[in-house]
């Protein structure tokens, strides 16, 4: 006799949080009464199979998704998103419910596909300065003193997973999860809206990295400036002071941004960090930022484009290119797995190009079959 299938209350919730929706946002939507959703969250009773097509729907889940249960835990450790960052509470909530699902999806493939496993250094201590954690991480990654063209695949190398869902989310920015499944425990970044700028990238990245520094040296983050780790780690004292000694103007910044591929306004403050740039010319330059419009895009940025994060979209089309599955039986078999998401959803969630995985269909059911056991 097949087992009687149960609405999962916390299942709504996860599905709600995801989208960016708030309780009464969601009851208006749909026309169901705000405090039988709240019941519905909490399993007080449930809810009739014309409001459980109505919440599917408005939430874009498979209606099969809230009758699972979640078979790959994934736990958050800490998250971290930079203070001064405007984004409604809500979309705050939903990026860290979208990093947790881009976490249990990996967890799936990674019974098929062996990523590299995370590594930061593990000699980093909470009384060393700022310039001594840069350099033991440069010399950890094996990055020499030189420009780091892509912090992306630096991070990705050494098994920092990032995801560029929110790339093109107005007002998005860059943030971090330190997350725990049964198999392991790994960092995973979220990008932000940074207009695919190499430059922005590059910063935001190293703003991010000093972030896991922080927390694996023991140093509350509050007392530990992102900003000039990032500064200290783009642009190593050695090699980037001699670049410094021509430069006078703000203009000058333009030629050395190109070298350094790091936002000219990083490179300012890291003179005055160094004492190359004293005060009074820190502010000159720095309201010649804004009068020349620098502040809000500089010079280069759209000349210079970041690349897309890879390690989640090449592990993909390594199943897929290996014959081990196809694109639908991939989702068929994350249904089997109590996570059935539509294909778009994993296609944007592992920056997969459009109908990589299946082409549209239907949003009302998910077919599923036996999960295959891997060999």
């Amino acid at each position: 006799m097949s087992r009687k299938k149960v609405f999962n209350g916390k299942r709504l919730k996860i599905a709600r949080m995801y989208r960016g929706k708030t309780v009464d946002m969601l009851a208006k939507e749909i026309n169901i009464n705000k405090k039988d959703i709240i019941a519905f969250e909490e399993e007080k009773y449930k809810p009739t199979p014309e409001n459980e097509m109505k919440l599917a729907n408005a939430l874009r889940f498979p209606k099969e998704y809230f009758f699972q249960m979640d078979n790959i835990k994934v736990v958050v450790d800490s998250t971290h998103i930079k203070p001064e960052s405007r984004i409604p509470r809500v979309e705050e909530i939903s990026y860290k419910e979208k990093l947790v699902m881009a976490h249990k999806i990996l967890s799936f493939i990674e019974g098929y596909i062996q990523f590299p496993e995370m590594n930061i250094p593990t000699n980093l201590n909470r009384n060393d300065d700022i310039e001594t954690l840069a350099t033991k991480v440069r010399r950890h990654f094996e990055l020499g003193d030189g420009p780091i063209g892509n912090v992306l695949s630096v991070l990705e190398y050494n098994g920092i997973i990032v995801t560029d869902t929110n790339v093109n989310t107005k007002g998005a920015l860059a943030f971090t999860q330190k997350q725990t499944t049964d198999k392991n425990t790994r960092y995973i970044v979220s990008l932000g809206n940074d207009k695919k700028s190499a430059t922005t990238r590059n910063y935001d990245l190293a703003y991010e990295l000093a972030y896991m520094v922080s927390v694996e040296a023991g140093i509350q983050a509050k007392k530990f400036s992102k900003d000039e780790f990032a500064c200290v780690f783009l642009l190593p004292e050695e090699t980037f002071l001699p670049d410094l000694k021509d430069v006078n103007e703000i203009e000058d910044f333009v030629e050395l941004k190109a070298k350094w591929i790091v936002p000219i306004w990083a490179m300012i403050l890291r003179g005055y960090q160094l004492g190359v740039i004293n005060y009074k010319k820190y502010m000159y330059l720095m309201n010649q930022m804004d009068k020349k419009g620098w502040s809000k895009k500089e010079p280069l940025d759209a000349n210079i484009k970041a690349t897309s994060p890879v390690l989640l979209r090449k592990s993909v089309d390594m199943i897929l290119e290996s014959g081990i599955m196809s694109g639908a039986t991939l989702v068929d078999n994350l249904a089997s797995c109590g996570l059935s998401l539509y294909p778009d959803e994993i296609e944007s969630l592992l920056g997969l190009k459009e109908g990589k995985l299946a082409p549209k269909v239907k949003r009302d059911n998910v077919t599923k079959v036996n999960f295959k056991n891997k060999k």
